[in-house]
Order: C-alpha cells, then sequence, then structure tokens
C-alpha cells in the first residue's frame, strides 16, 4: 500500500517538474519575442555581414560622328583601405617605409614621413583594423598602387582593400550641358530627370548588382566573395544626333553675341532639315548678380513666348491658303493701324502703296491689316488655319518640360475685336523657339512637319537595341503652291529686305527677322527679344535654324542681335559640312605628309607606321613628342614633362591631355573639341593637387 502511494507521489512531482518545465519554457519564448524581440532585431540589422547593392554604371551618351565622341560617360573612381590587422608584422616592417615613399609620390598630399607615422600609429598604437588611404582614385593610379609595397602581397596578406563607385562627367562641360542633362534618383517625390540624361532614362540605368560585403567602418564596407553576389548590368549607350563640331559652332557664336549685347537669355538650335535631327542646340543664360554665362534652363524647348515677326510666316500661309491675298496684291503701308480704341504702330514703315512681298521682305506691320481685313467677319477661320498647320500642339519631344504653345480660339475669354491683327505679327500667342524652328524647317522640306529629335539610336556595345527614324508630324503644311510662295518670300528678306545684312558668299539663305516686346506684369516693358529663323542653303535646304536672343542691351532688331549669329553659324557649316561637289580635289603630288598632334610617342609611331609614312624619331629622352611635318617625313621631338610643374599640352589631343595632366592630380575643365589651343595654367609653372586648369580645343 504504501509503495502505492509513493509510486503515485513520484508520477505527481514528475507531472509538477514537466509542467513547471513547460511554464518557464512558455516564459522564455514570450521574453524572448517580445522583451528581447526589438533588441534582437536590431543586432541583426547592424550585423557585420549584409547583400549590399551595387550601382550599375550607366550608359554612355556620344555625338553624332565617326570618333565616338562622349558627351556623358561613367568614370569609375576607387577607394583604397588597409587592413592593418591583416599584415604580419614582419611584412609590414619590411615594406611600410617603401610603401610611405610611394603613397607620397603618388597623392603629393603627405610626405614620406607622415605616411609613415601615421600607418604605424595606426598598427600599434590605435590598434585599427581598417585605415583610409585615399578617395576618388582615377583607374591608372589604382593601377599603381596595386603593385605598391605590402599591397602587392594582396588583400589576404597585404591588407589591400579597394571599392569603387561611378561618377558622371561631361568631358565638353558647359556644352550642350542643358541638353544632355542630369538624373538624381531617390526614394519619394524628390528624384530629378533632366534632359536626354532623364528622357532616356530607362536605357541608360542599367540594372543594379548585388554584393556580400563586410562593414568596415561608419556606413563604409568592402566586398566578400560569395556565391551569391550578382555583378551589376551596365547601362545601354545613347547616340544623339548632335554634331560636337557643329555644337561647338553655334555655342560660340551665341555665346559672343550674349556678351557683346549684355543679353539676359539666349538660345540657338540647328537642325537636319529632311529628318529633323537636332544637331546642335545652345542655352545660355546670364547670371546678373555674377556677370557671368552658363546654361541654367534648355530655353530652346521650355521657353514658350510671344515670336513677333517670324509668325508673319504662318499668319501669310494661312491667308495665301485660303486665297485671301496674294503677294502681288497692293497694300497700303502706314505708320499707325488703329483698331478699335488700340493703335499699332510700324517701325519698319516707310509710308506709301507697296505689294504685299515688299511688306513681308521689310517686316512691316500691315501684315496685321491684311490679316484682319481678311477675317474681319470670321476670325475663327484664321485660327482653325493656324491649327490645320498644328501650330497648337506640342512637338511631343523625348526631353521634358516642352512649354505649350497658345494659339488662342475666337470664342476664348482673352479673345478682344481684333486680337487676329495682334496674332498676325506674333502677338496673343505663344510658340517655344523649338515649334518655330518646326514651322520654317516643314517650309524648307517643302511643306512635310517633322518631329524635332536628339537621339538616333539606343546600342549595347556594337549592338543596336533601338532605332529612332524620323517622324512625320504633318505630311503636309500647305499646298506645294503655297510653299513654293513662301520660300520666295523668306529669300526675299535676307536679299532685299530685314536681314539683307546677313548675304553669305557662295550660297543663300532664307529666313525671317522678329523683333518682339517682352511681356511683363500684363503689359510690355523695356526688354526685347531678337529674332532670326530661316534655313540655308536656300535653294537645297539642308539645314534650318533659330536664334532667340532676350534682352539685349546695345541693339534691339532681329536682323543685327540673332541674324548675324544665324549667319556666322552658317557660314561655317557650310563651309566645313556641307557637300561642295564644285570643290577641285588635290593631285597627290600636291599633299604633304598628313599634320599629327604632339602626345605619345609610341601611339604617334604606332599610327604613321600603319599609314606608311616615314617618322625621324628625335625624342630619344621622352614618352610625348611634339610632331613637325616635313616634304618627306614626319620629325618627333622631345617634350619634357617635369614633375611638381605644369605640363605643355599645347597640340595635343583630348586623350592625351587628359590624361596627362590628370596624372599630375590636376582637375581639368575642358571646353571646345579638337587639338589643344590654349591652357589656362603657364607650361613649366609649378603646380599643386586638384587644382584647376582650364583647356580650350578647336
Amino acid at each position: 500500500m504504501q509503495n502505492k502511494k509513493d509510486s503515485i507521489v513520484r508520477v505527481y512531482l514528475v507531472y509538477v517538474a514537466m509542467l513547471l518545465f513547460a511554464v518557464l519554457v512558455l516564459v522564455q519564448i514570450i521574453r524572448v519575442q517580445f522583451v528581447e524581440g526589438i533588441e534582437l532585431k536590431h543586432e541583426a540589422e547592424t550585423m557585420t555581414l549584409s547583400m549590399r547593392t551595387i550601382g550599375a554604371p550607366r550608359g554612355n551618351i556620344y555625338a553624332d560622328n565617326a570618333r565616338k565622341t562622349s558627351l556623358a560617360l561613367s568614370v569609375p573612381r576607387y577607394r583604397v583601405y588597409m587592413d592593418l590587422m591583416t599584415v604580419g608584422k614582419d611584412d609590414f616592417e619590411k615594406g611600410v617605409s617603401a610603401l610611405s615613399d610611394s603613397l607620397a609620390g603618388l597623392f603629393n598630399t603627405k610626405t614620406a614621413s607622415q605616411w609613415e607615422s601615421e600607418l604605424r600609429e595606426k598598427k600599434y598604437v590605435d590598434s585599427s583594423q581598417y585605415h583610409f588611404i585615399k578617395s576618388r582614385i582615377r583607374n591608372e593610379q589604382l593601377v599603381r598602387l596595386r603593385e605598391f609595397p605590402i599591397f602587392k602581397l594582396g588583400k589576404y596578406r597585404g591588407g589591400y582593400i579597394e571599392t569603387s563607385e561611378n561618377k558622371r562627367v561631361k568631358p565638353y562641360e558647359i556644352l550642350a550641358s542643358r541638353t544632355i542633362g542630369r538624373v538624381k534618383e531617390v526614394k519619394g517625390e524628390d528624384s530629378v530627370y533632366v534632359g536626354l540624361e532623364g528622357a532616356f532614362n530607362q536605357y541608360l540605368r542599367g540594372v543594379d548588382g548585388e554584393m556580400l560585403m563586410k562593414k568596415i567602418e561608419g556606413s563604409l564596407w568592402k566586398p566578400i566573395q560569395s556565391d551569391y553576389s550578382q555583378e551589376p548590368v551596365p547601362g545601354l549607350d545613347v547616340y544623339t544626333s548632335i554634331d560636337i563640331d557643329l555644337q561647338d559652332v553655334a555655342e560660340r557664336a551665341l555665346m559672343e553675341q550674349m556678351r557683346n549685347q549684355d543679353a539676359l537669355n539666349g538660345c540657338v538650335v540647328l537642325m537636319e532639315v529632311e529628318t529633323g535631327y537636332v544637331k546642335a542646340i545652345a542655352n545660355i543664360t546670364q547670371d546678373t548678380a555674377k556677370g557671368t554665362f552658363d546654361e541654367a534652363r534648355n530655353l530652346a524647348v521650355w521657353q514658350a513666348s510671344e515670336p513677333g515677326s517670324t509668325f508673319k510666316l504662318a499668319s501669310l500661309m494661312v491667308a495665301l491658303e485660303d486665297d485671301k491675298v496674294r503677294i502681288t496684291d497692293s497694300v497700303n503701308i502706314k505708320y499707325r493701324y488703329p483698331y478699335f480704341d488700340r493703335v499699332l504702330r510700324d517701325d519698319h514703315a516707310v509710308p506709301g502703296k507697296y505689294t504685299v512681298q515688299y511688306a513681308f521682305e521689310k517686316s512691316s506691320n500691315v501684315i496685321s491689316q491684311i490679316i484682319y481685313d481678311a477675317y474681319r467677319s470670321n476670325p475663327q477661320e484664321y485660327v482653325d488655319g493656324l491649327k490645320d498647320i498644328g501650330l497648337h500642339k506640342k512637338l511631343g519631344v523625348d526631353i521634358k518640360g516642352e512649354g505649350s504653345p497658345y494659339i488662342k480660339d475666337a470664342n476664348d475669354s482673352t479673345f478682344w475685336g481684333a486680337s487676329h491683327a495682334w496674332m498676325a505679327i506674333g502677338y496673343e500667342v505663344l510658340l517655344t523657339p523649338l515649334q518655330t524652328l518646326s514651322l520654317y524647317n516643314a517650309v524648307a522640306n517643302d511643306g512635310k512637319m517633322m518631329k524635332p529629335q536628339f537621339v538616333k539610336e539606343v546600342r549595347s556595345g556594337d549592338e543596336v537595341i533601338e532605332v529612332f527614324n524620323p517622324i512625320v508630324l504633318n505630311e503636309q503644311i500647305c499646298s506645294a503652291k503655297t510653299n513654293k510662295t513662301l520660300k520666295v518670300l523668306l529669300e526675299g528678306v535676307v536679299e532685299r529686305g530685314t536681314a539683307k545684312n546677313i548675304r553669305a558668299r557662295g550660297f543663300k539663305i532664307a529666313g525671317k527677322t522678329g523683333t518682339a516686346k517682352i511681356a511683363k506684369n500684363g503689359g510690355y516693358g523695356k526688354k526685347y527679344q531678337a529674332s532670326f529663323c530661316g534655313y540655308f542653303p536656300a535653294d537645297k535646304p539642308k539645314y534650318s535654324c533659330i536664334v532667340v536672343i532676350q534682352g539685349p542691351t546695345n541693339q534691339i532688331y532681329g536682323s543685327v542681335v540673332s541674324g548675324t549669329v544665324f549667319k556666322e553659324i552658317a557660314d561655317k557649316v557650310y563651309a566645313g559640312s556641307l557637300d561642295n561637289s564644285d570643290e577641285p580635289e588635290l593631285a597627290l603630288d600636291e599633299m604633304s605628309f598628313p599634320y599629327s598632334k604632339h602626345g605619345s610617342k609610341n601611339e604617334i609611331n604606332t599610327v604613321m607606321r600603319k599609314m606608311h609614312v616615314a617618322v625621324s624619331d628625335g625624342a630619344d629622352d621622352s614618352d610625348w613628342a611634339v610632331t613637325k611635318t616635313n616634304l618627306d617625313n614626319v620629325v618627333l621631338q622631345n617634350r619634357i614633362i617635369q614633375k611638381g610643374q605644369m605640363p605643355n599640352v599645347m597640340g595635343m589631343g583630348l586623350k592625351d591631355a587628359l590624361y596627362l595632366l590628370e596624372s599630375q592630380g590636376l582637375t581639368v575643365r575642358v571646353s571646345g573639341s579638337g587639338i589643344v589651343k590654349n591652357q589656362s595654367v603657364i607650361p613649366g609653372r609649378e603646380i599643386f593637387k586638384r587644382q584647376l586648369v582650364t583647356i580650350e580645343l578647336i
């Protein structure tokens, strides 16, 4: 009986023990789940190992030439660290002095003794594991770093650690910079997409990768070899229609005039007539506080304003199509044209009876009277004619931020009894410069309106991914008869009219001047907008172009302010890029040996050898050479480069000049294209780390 009682007691004791154990387990679970959960989660988030996103290098943006000139590219820049705990004492002591000498020679920010003292202190005094060496290291510097004492032992014995990032670079700085644009992608709604970088971001951005990384310190991580890592996929390359040489011509011409006129804003667009491809686009704004000029806004695409007299072309197009007028009709030009309680003045008036053609060539505001009389009973008919052209629609260009055109209807609340008279001469309507240019380009293109485009292709290496063919917006903006008449009018403006000052030698220009007051606070201030829009050569149009300059101070008229810029561009484009089949070809015996840029001696020798050109190599003491062309050979002469002194890069191409200057630790700013014509720091002058030097190419 007693044994039975003892057995029952033992069973109960076991039961109680198990119950207590279960309770304790439950308590622990609750404590871990709810009490220590937040702490454990934080520990997990701050683990030293983590899969980190590796940003993909963006694709390059290229100009339209055989050289594949980069307008924007991603350049790798590197950070280097040293894992001092990995480096054994023997290896450290054996190589630290030589490593310090090498670092001092490469970076020139610390002496060798400073480097050595710093490394010793971090290893033996601070007992630091990771020591930061340098950031923003260029590739050629990185190649040398990897072979430095201790570092060349590798990451496991020499403690060498490198991480990379991609820096977006515009080699030509201001050149078409607003059109090229930029992208800043952040979480939320603060991302920025500007220009071609923004418009073609889906192609350029690539696919980010992942890599297992170990935290070094703070927000810095080093890569760890892992089967789970995924390499980023570089973005695709965008090939624009921008011709870098024509871009340089347009930008220089505009900049010079902006400075001469002390103007506020200005833009130039050069477009290929047949295709609508934009070959050059420049936008310049003056910072009046600083007195400097820069590309702040893409005025050509964005800024819709009252175009002034360049709009008279559209007005006469509508009237000719509606058979309301003939260019041989007689009109009475006056100083003043009264409409109800308002008066429209004519600055170009020579009172008398003249033809419509004469009035257009002289930019007379009698055009307002012609349109007013023709459409007095039904002004909407005139408005509908403008809309038939397509002037009320956006062009739909790829670049974000296109300005909205404004062609007011007769039932618009702002339309008054003579609104169409003011509209006829380019007031009470709004167009961007690019929209105006598209109209003139259509006339040059026998009535076919093309969509302006900035990109021709997207490629992956040499593989074409997507082609952007020419796009027709309006197959025929007017009849062939009307279009032919308009061409006659536009040629007459330059031959006999307001733009006769820009007549060119060897070819004809067709176009129209425009001078308009700039609207301000519901009225018109004292600032003017000067324009010229047209095409060339007039008989076989190849290019169309518009120049718009706002706020000129010395002159105000489109013929002088903008027309002269147009002429300079047309002269240089015609001389340099158009096919002049009448030009005689040089006979072989009249040709000399090819001109060579100064630069790398080895590369010059390689090129000359492949071209079977005799070379006299007198550059024995240097890797860099100056070339001189003789009748029977090319002579190489020494160009000595001294460390710590400004190199002479005059006559070099961009590639060699950039390499040489950056290898000296200089920060380089580039303008122009071709060979180096000027450098801002005199050769031989003492230089310092990260000193800015500007080189001008031509």
